[in-house]
């Protein structure tokens, strides 16, 4: 045994195993393994029938429940239960007091959780018996006084209120309709006269004042003869350049790369040859801490263009990557050894030429 100490032995004579979690009898104060935990188990000499509680059984017939006392034989009691014809031991529970209440109108039987009490009087029914008319409240003629009441009051308010404002606007008024009717049909005449006048006036005075205004701005924009000496000739149009982010949105429609160089250190540019007419409309973007030697072995992979060999090498007739902002621009070959972030030249929208060191770009 590794755990002699652990546990302890089933005091059940036809056991005697080790149990690591053993169990005591409260009857025979013996220790005893799972199998043999209950009194019945261990045909315990300390348990009897003194030691039961009330319990109870359901009857296989009836369905009800059996009340088994104390000092008595379950199986003998449902024996006489089933031989009375399953009417006596029966188990009466208690009655469960119901929470619903009883609607309080007379000829309503019904009863329910949600109720409402009436403010009137003060009665508890049935939501649909809830208002004062339709359980026929004793109190609802005195709040239809109380509120018939309430609002003779209230108008009554109002109509003091009314008389009082009446009475001190009647006077003034009073007072204007008499100074009318003292001027006569002449003097009202000519005073609508003075005012049609004076509306003219102001009519003619805005009139002049815009006027001023138009003559001063056509002066200061009209060309001076002196100082163009001819009629200034039309100006030609102008021919607006792409804008720099528009360039480079399309260039990303279709630009070719690595997908593990990080966004923030892409540079998208248009590739151009004078060698390969085919890449005329192919775009790339490169890695900005990439060298020029290494981009143009990039560009040369990713577009799958072959090189002309160099063979023996040399240095004029190296393929060299031009740099140029526009494509009517001339290009500038970039030295293969620097890093493309240290040409500060050098930003998206760009273009490179793929073409020997020694191209004459003037002789295209």
């Amino acid at each position: 045994m590794e755990f002699p100490s652990v546990g302890a032995h089933c005091d059940a004579p036809s056991c005697q195993s080790l149990d690591f979690l053993p169990y005591r009898c409260t009857f025979c104060q013996h220790t005893f393994c799972s199998p043999h935990r209950l009194p019945a188990d261990h045909a315990c000499t300390n348990w009897s029938m003194e030691s039961h509680a009330n319990s109870v059984q359901v009857c296989p017939l009836c369905e009800q429940l059996i009340l088994t006392p104390k000092q008595h034989d379950s199986a003998t009691i449902l024996k006489e239960h089933i031989e009375a014809g399953c009417s006596n031991n029966l188990h009466n529970l208690p009655k469960v007091q119901s929470i619903a209440i009883l609607c309080a109108l007379p000829k309503c039987n019904r009863r329910d959780r949600v109720v409402q009490t009436c403010p009137d009087c003060s009665q508890t029914f049935c939501l649909p018996h809830r208002q004062p008319s339709d359980h026929n409240c004793p109190n609802i003629e005195e709040r239809k006084r109380a509120v018939e009441a309430e609002a003779a009051r209230r108008q009554e308010i109002k109509d003091t209120i009314a008389r009082k404002l009446t009475g001190s606007t009647s006077g003034a008024m009073t007072t204007t309709a008499t100074a009318g009717s003292t001027m006569t049909a002449e003097e009202k005449q000519a005073q609508a006269k003075v005012k049609a006048e004076a509306a003219k006036a102001a009519i003619a005075e805005a009139k002049a004042k815009i006027a001023a205004r138009t003559s001063f701005a056509k002066s200061a924009t009209a060309p001076s003869a002196a100082t163009t000496g001819a009629a200034a000739a039309p100006a030609p149009p102008r021919v607006k350049k792409a804008s720099r982010v528009v360039t480079v949105m399309k260039i990303k429609k279709n630009a070719v790369g690595e997908d593990k160089i990080p966004i923030s250190s892409r540079i998208y540019v248009y590739i151009r040859s004078p060698v390969f007419p085919q890449l005329d409309d192919k775009s790339v973007y490169v890695d900005k801490t990439w060298t020029v030697g290494r981009s143009m072995d990039k560009i040369v992979e990713w577009l799958k263009i072959a090189v002309p060999k160099n063979e023996p090498f040399d240095a004029q007739k190296r393929f060299s990557i031009f740099h140029a902002k526009e494509l009517d621009d001339t290009p500038t070959m970039l030295n293969m050894q620097d890093r493309l972030q240290q040409i500060t030249a050098v930003e998206s929208g760009d273009v490179f030429f793929l073409a020997p060191a020694d191209w004459t770009w003037s002789t295209q």
